[in-house]
């Protein structure tokens, strides 16, 4: 009797999995020309391992034969892909939402994942701070600033013998630092356990998003209480909210002091302090640290990393942007204006931004039917993206495998209107555009260039010799070399800098 109750109850659960299976697998159809189906490719091996290795070549080619968007059929069901001359239909339809996308594809409903449903909540706290608060505010240069040096110092050292870095954590670290200055302030910023928390948890939830992708979507809200990344980001979840909560406790009680003895409060000029003051917030203090970490860390840390290696791997750049470097900050000093005549390193981060090979950009989902416009219609739930493999086209931009730092540069005097780093366009659209547009674009660019001027003055780059680093790419998306064997020595000190 009871092996039949175990029979009938395995069974129950296999078909309600299989058809939780079958649904997902049947509800989309595809409008457009799937360009990776092939003949007796039953379970889609081959249409996976197409696009994990030549999806680049895919969209070019399909775009190409097709004269119209294209389907990619991907792990996670079907992607569209549209031309991009569709940029600004895209940038402008309501009908579409970025957020909602990044929700769903994210898993921001997942207990762990909260840092990332507090990122794009509906009531957009973060996204709004980060456009009102944080962009192109110089009074937060000198903070971001003096926590640069202490950081190289105690992630790189002072030894003039040339010695490989620790690729993931010398480089995080700096980042991580540099943006705790204004994301948790003077109290958390440089301290060791919350540093630990705040990047483990970056490394954990993006280890725990593949994790995820690489089961069907039926199974991922049970998988994921016994999968180790996502039990581990549940349990940083729970020391940051521990950690925060004493700083705001602090800080209440230091306010409270200062009132009955008729002083004003301390004022602290920091995410924190500011989503303190926002009315009826019921965000966690510790989610909103990881959400702002998950942001920035990863994708500003992946860019710098790419910069290093370029800078390493083209020596000719290193005196010309010391030379820049020197003459803006003599110029002008520490601030917004120094660091925008900083003209030939912004262009080096841009074209660095471009040898990563993301070959999408503007990702939405359909939250309501809508129609191209030849009068295609899209349903809603579709997910979409537009075609950025313009970012390497020989019409658009000469010798488009080459590196050039000098690239952009040149386009900016030659009047291009989008060539500064925090820009974007249809042939660049790293940072998406219109109302999703990254509102972090201008901090992040702040943040690299302070601390590439305190590399390129106080330490020497190498590739190891024999050492040839290339981004590694995944489907539509790509990572920076992650095993790169970069190498550095502290310079001797050639004269004060106005840091």
């Amino acid at each position: 009797m009871l092996d039949q109750i175990f029979s009938s109850a395995f069974t129950w659960t296999l078909i309600a999995i299989l058809a939780g299976w079958y649904r997902y697998a049947t509800k989309q159809r595809p409008i457009f020309p799937v360009v990776n189906d092939y003949q007796g490719d039953f379970f889609r091996r081959k249409a996976y391992r197409e696009y994990n290795q030549n999806a680049k070549r895919l969209i070019v080619e399909g775009l190409a034969q097709h004269g119209s968007p294209i389907t990619l059929r991907t792990p996670d069901g079907l992607k569209i892909v549209l031309p991009s001359a569709l940029s600004d239909w895209v940038k402008t339809n309501r009908d579409l939402d970025h957020q909602e996308l990044i929700r769903e594809e994210y898993f921001a409903g997942f207990p762990g994942f909260e840092a990332q449903y507090t990122l794009h909540a509906p009531d957009n706290i973060l996204i709004n701070l980060l456009r009102t608060k944080l962009s192109q505010n110089g009074e937060i240069i000198p903070t971001v600033n003096r926590h640069i040096g202490p950081a190289l110092q105690h992630y790189w050292g002072d030894s003039g013998i040339w010695s490989p870095l620790d690729w993931e954590s010398d480089t995080m670290g700096i980042i991580s630092r540099a943006a705790a200055s204004i994301f948790v302030g003077p109290e958390k910023a440089a301290d060791t356990e919350w540093q630990t928390v705040v990047q483990a948890y970056v490394r954990e939830y993006f280890a725990a998003v593949r994790e995820l992708h690489a089961w069907h979507a039926p199974l991922r809200r049970i998988v994921q209480w016994f999968l180790p990344h996502s039990s581990a980001c549940r349990e940083l979840l729970g020391q940051a909210r521990a950690i925060m909560q004493q700083v705001v406790q602090k800080r209440e009680q230091e306010a409270r002091t200062a009132e009955q003895q008729g002083l004003a409060a301390p004022q602290y000029n920091d995410v924190l302090s500011w989503t303190m003051q926002v009315p009826n917030n019921k965000h966690p203090a510790g989610d909103i640290q990881l959400a702002l970490a998950m942001a920035a860390l990863f994708t500003t840390t992946e860019l710098f990393r790419q910069i290093l290696i370029d800078i390493a791997k083209h020596p000719e750049l290193v005196e010309p942007l010391r030379q820049e470097i020197q003459k803006s900050l003599s110029d002008h000093g520490l601030g917004l204006a120094a660091l925008a005549k900083m003209e030939l390193l912004d262009s080096v981060m841009k074209e660095s931004q471009r040898q990563i090979p993301v070959t999408v950009g503007l990702e939405r989902k359909v939250i309501r039917d809508t129609s191209l416009p030849d009068g295609t219609r899209l349903p809603k739930g579709s997910h979409i993206a537009v075609d950025s493999t313009d970012m390497w086209n020989p019409e658009v931009y000469e010798d488009p495998e080459a590196f050039d730092g000098y690239r952009f540069l040149k386009r900016r005097h030659a009047g291009e209107n989008a060539s500064q780093f925090v820009q974007s366009s249809r042939e660049h659209n790293v940072f998406g555009g219109g109302r999703h547009i990254c509102p972090g674009r201008f901090f992040a660019a702040t943040e690299l260039k302070l601390c590439l001027a305190h590399i390129l003055f106080e330490y020497d780059l190498r590739l190891k010799e024999g050492y040839d680093s290339q981004p590694m790419a995944h489907g539509v998306y790509a990572i920076v070399d992650p095993v790169a064997q970069l190498e550095i020595r502290r310079r001797e000190k050639t004269g004060e800098l106005a840091f």
